[in-house]
């Protein structure tokens, strides 16, 4: 079985300190028991602000399929002569930082093989919960001793202001002359990019030309000195 000496706790320093009765059929066959505490969250402890409060209301909120939390622990059935009992008197914490607050619990105690110890017991941490905050929101954000400054009849101008005022001006003024983006020097020809010509004259060549007189010339004069030498054999025979 398992028993609580009290179903109530109190919150310390943002935790609860648990005292337990824990009574075996008989006794265990080591000193230390490993055991599985497991706490369901029933309720929750809320507070939480609400219109026409100024101070947090505390309500009971019932939690629906709440995960449960495990606590494994060793429990030690022996004195400090080292003889085991069946019963013993275990206490250990609860702390906020493992996931508890002010609210109803279910307690499970089972062995580490999975076997209930005893029945169920309901424990109650007392405590202050962060405040949550269920007031409406207001779009009507109206402040009372704000008064509203009006035209004083210029037109629309509020009071105080000079009608002909204007703004500054937004516009930027250049100041100064600033380097081409783009250089002069950049639209003249380079020596790369300057076709060179060669001068005009009697003593242009043109490709292929002097060959072909050469060669037409050659041809004439071979045909006058065979002309030539028939002509003087015809009159040798005469």
């Amino acid at each position: 079985s398992i028993k609580l000496k009290s179903s109530e706790v109190n919150e310390v320093s943002g935790k609860w300190h648990v005292y337990t009765i824990i009574e075996l059929p008989k006794a265990p066959p080591l000193a230390h028991v490993p055991m599985k505490f497991v706490f369901t969250k029933e309720a929750v402890f809320e507070r939480s602000l609400i219109d026409g409060s100024d101070k947090p209301v505390t309500n009971r909120r019932t939690e629906t399929n709440p995960l449960p939390n495990f606590e494994s622990l060793d429990i030690d059935f022996a004195n400090a002569q080292g003889k085991i009992f069946k019963g013993t008197n275990f206490d250990f914490d609860l702390t906020r930082t493992r996931g508890y607050e002010a609210g109803e619990y279910k307690l499970e105690v089972r062995t580490a093989d999975g076997m209930a110890v005893g029945s169920s017991v309901r424990i109650t941490l007392r405590g202050d919960n962060d405040v949550v905050d269920r007031r409406s929101m207001t779009f009507n954000a109206k402040k009372s001793g704000v008064e509203k400054i009006g035209d004083g009849g210029t037109g629309g101008v509020p009071k105080g202001v000079d009608p002909n005022w204007q703004p500054p001006s937004q516009e930027v003024t250049p100041t100064g002359t600033a380097e081409p983006f783009i250089p002069k020097d950049a639209y003249e020809k380079t020596d790369a990019e300057t076709i060179k010509e060669k001068p005009g004259g009697c003593g242009c060549d043109v490709a292929g030309t002097s060959a072909t007189v050469w060669s037409g010339a050659a041809g004439a004069l071979g045909l006058l000195l065979l002309f030539a030498r028939r002509f003087s054999r015809k009159h040798a025979r005469a």
